[in-house]
C-alpha cells in the first residue's frame, strides 16, 4: 500500500484517536511558538485532518488566510468539517511541487509531516519558495525526535522507515536550501525546528 492510500484509510481512525485526547494546551503552545501575526497568510503543509486549523485561524484573525494542504483527500475531507468553507482553503497536492505562487505566505507550518517527505530537500526548497522573504518555516511535532522515530519504527506499515532527521541533519537540510537563523528545540513531548527565508 502506498502512502496516499495508507493515509486515506487512516483518516477516520486518526481523527478519532486525537479527538479522545485533549491536546488543546499542547497545540496552543505550538501556535504561540509560530509567532503568527494578525493578517498573516499561513500554509499548513501536510495538514492532515486539520488538528491545528482552529488555532491557526484564531492567530491570524479574520484578515488572515490559512491554506490547508495535504496529499490525502481522505484527510482533507475530514478537515473541511472543522471550519466554514470561507474560513480556509483546502488543496490537495504534492509538497515536493507546490501549486502555489512564490512569496505568497508569511509562514509555512509542517505539523506532523516532515518524516513522511520522500525528498526533504526538495520539499523544503518549495516551502522556502512560497515564503515571503524574512518570514519563517516551522517543522513541529508533539513528540521529541527520538519518541517519534521510535513510534514509526515500531509499526509495520509504509511509514515504518519515515524518520525525522536529527538536529544536525535538519540543520544541513535548511542550510542547503539557503534558510538562515535556524533554531531547533527537541525535548520529550515537543519538537520545533524553525528557519527563516533571508531577505534579498
Amino acid at each position: 500500500m502506498d502512502k496516499i492510500h495508507f493515509f486515506d484509510k487512516l483518516a477516520a481512525e486518526w481523527e478519532l484517536q486525537h479527538a479522545v485526547v485533549d491536546e488543546s494546551a499542547e497545540i496552543a503552545g505550538l501556535i504561540e511558538a509560530f509567532s503568527l501575526r494578525e493578517g498573516d497568510a499561513v500554509l499548513d503543509a501536510g495538514c492532515g485532518t486539520g488538528r491545528i486549523l482552529p488555532g491557526l485561524k484564531s492567530a491570524v484573525g479574520p484578515r488572515g488566510r490559512v491554506v490547508e494542504f495535504d496529499f490525502s483527500l481522505g484527510m482533507l475531507v475530514l478537515g473541511k468539517l472543522k471550519t466554514d468553507p470561507k474560513e480556509a482553503a483546502f488543496l490537495q497536492g504534492d509538497a515536493h511541487s507546490l501549486p502555489l505562487r512564490a512569496g505568497s505566505f508569511d509562514a509555512v507550518v509542517c505539523f506532523s509531516l516532515f518524516p513522511h517527505l520522500d525528498r526533504p530537500v526538495e520539499a523544503v526548497s518549495e516551502f522556502s519558495r512560497v515564503l515571503v522573504p524574512g518570514r519563517r518555516l516551522f517543522v513541529a511535532h508533539l513528540m521529541s525526535c527520538a519518541e517519534l522515530n521510535r513510534m514509526h519504527g515500531s509499526t509495520s506499515g509504509p511509514v515504518k522507515h519515515d524518520m525525522l532527521p536529527d538536529s544536525g541533519a535538519m540543520t544541513r537540510i535548511f542550510e542547503r536550501v539557503g534558510l538562515v537563523t535556524i533554531r531547533i528545540v527537541d525535548r520529550p513531548g515537543f519538537y520545533l525546528a524553525e528557519a527563516m527565508k533571508p531577505s534579498p
